[in-house]
């Protein structure tokens, strides 16, 4: 049976991460071994809130670029796009920031225009950007609504509240009974009217019977025109009919409307209903306020919070050995964060002890030297300042703090470590440097243990990758099934 040896145990797991990490970096598409493929257009908005660089740029919900850089000129926010070579992109198209359900993740979406509008070329700019309201806008519009709601109620409440406005409702249901009873005898008095003048045209139409043959001649001269008068006065007293019957009608609704006005009223001063509690109840409106605010500063949170898994491997030289971390860093803000570290360390807890034997009479004092505990933990908590993070908690299973110093557009970070105070052979001492290639491979060196006078101390060189939520999602969705 082949046997390993340690190194070889070592040099095959690194040679695995490796092999992994270049998958899910081309996966990811944040590393390109040279000039990266398609041309830029520019896009110019005037709040790109939420979107990150390397964000998708989408067609009909295709993708079909990335943001390639996000900065700020005449106070606009100035987007490179990299779209792919073998898509056109219009003059006429329309750009519009969108963001994936309520709370996802903000991308740019590409409207296309006319299918003969010539294309944009490298460099040309896509004039046409659509603004959607954003959940901070609609929440900002709901407060102002609440300031109207309440200062209608507080009108209402000055006008009807108290006995004055008891007194201003009595009179205004009593003038409309007023009003009701009026209208009720006008429509008697028509009534009769009515009557009188139908008996009026019948006398008249039997008196012209009577002196039809004195009159046959004059009817057969005039006989159109006593016809047209004829007609005029059966259309007024038709529609005189049918204007009495509207008064009738109303009568009873106007009686019905005053009825509602008056219990309406009377609920509202007892403080009944939505609108009689915002009259008498002011503290429901505190509630309201306190509930928007509160949904604000969560969205803001919700948004705001990202993971970012990781590894990396530090070859060490003097022990020939490789030293693994494997991390999970929680950053609710982007001025602080929680780290959390699993570390393999292949020299772990050196100890040495000292002991006597006693052979034939001699005493014989032997030093031992034992290694436990290669498995270390490692939880901190950190605080941004400036260029300057400030780390403390549990360093490698042991006490400890942590500086780090920013550089380069925190492309470049120098850290010093000091943990395991309270050793026998001293303070463990650990400066190092990162430098990022990209939002996700980085490359490590430094000098570890660098005081120790029992021989521990140690350059070391290596790499490493990290990830955040959104790149995971997208490489478990887009990632082809493994089969076996």
């Amino acid at each position: 049976m082949l046997k390993l040896s340690s190194e070889a145990k070592v040099g095959i797991f690194v040679f695995i991460a490796l092999m992994l990490l270049v998958y899910m970096s081309l996966r990811v598409g944040g590393v390109k071994f040279g000039r990266e493929e398609g041309y830029v257009l520019i896009v110019r908005m005037t709040d790109a809130g939420g979107l990150d660089k390397n964000a998708s740029v989408k067609i009909a919900g295709v993708e079909v670029g990335r943001v390639k850089e996000i900065t700020l000129e005449d106070h606009r926010a100035k987007l490179k796009l990299l779209i792919r070579p073998d898509v056109k992109i219009g003059k006429d198209f329309t750009a519009v920031l969108k963001t994936k359900g309520l709370l996802g993740e903000r991308y740019i979406e590409l409207l296309p225009g006319s299918p003969t509008a010539p294309p944009l070329k490298d460099g040309e700019e896509i004039t046409r950007v659509l603004t959607y309201t954003d959940v901070d806008t609609l929440v900002t519009m709901l407060g102002e609504v609440a300031e109207d709601v309440k200062e209608v109620t507080e009108t209402l409440k000055k006008v009807f509240g108290g006995k004055e406005g008891e007194q201003t409702l009595r009179n205004i249901v009593l003038n409309i009974e007023s009003i009701t009873r009026r209208l009720d005898a006008i429509i008697s008095e028509n009534e009769d009217r009515v009557g009188v003048t139908l008996a009026s045209l019948k006398e008249f139409s039997l008196s012209m019977k009577e002196a039809s043959d004195s009159l046959n001649s004059i009817l057969k001269e005039n006989r159109s025109d006593i016809k047209s008068v004829i007609e005029n006065i059966k259309s007024a007293s038709a529609r005189l009919d049918m204007a009495m019957k509207s008064l009738t009608e109303l009568a009873p609704e106007v009686k019905q409307t005053v009825s509602s006005i008056g219990k309406v009223s009377k609920k509202i001063e007892k403080g009944e209903g939505t609108l009689g509690k915002l009259v008498n109840d002011p503290s429901l409106y505190e509630g309201i306020d306190k509930t928007v605010k509160g949904i604000n500063r969560y969205l803001t949170k919700v948004e705001s919070f990202r993971i970012y898994p990781g590894y990396r491997g530090e070859f060490l030289f003097d022990a020939s050995e490789t030293k693994s971390y494997f991390s999970l860093r929680i950053q609710p803000r982007r001025d602080k964060y929680y780290l959390v570290e699993v570390v393999d360390d292949p020299r772990g807890y050196v100890s040495e002890e000292t002991r006597e034997t006693i052979q034939s009479g001699t005493t014989t004092t032997v030093e031992e030297t034992t290694t436990t505990d290669d498995i270390k933990f490692s939880v901190q908590i950190a605080k941004r300042l400036g260029p300057i993070t400030l780390r403390g908690g549990i360093i490698e299973s042991t006490g400890g703090v942590g500086v780090d110093y920013h550089l380069m557009k925190d492309r470049l970070r120098l850290t010093l470590e000091a943990f395991d105070l309270d050793r026998d052979e001293g303070i463990h001492l650990k400066a190092g440097a990162m430098y990022r290639f990209n939002k996700y491979l980085f490359l490590v060196a430094g000098m570890d243990d660098f005081v120790n006078e029992e021989g521990l101390a140690s350059a070391y060189m290596g790499l490493g990758f990290e990830f955040d939520d959104e790149d995971l999602k997208y490489i478990f969705s887009t990632a082809p099934p493994i089969s076996f």
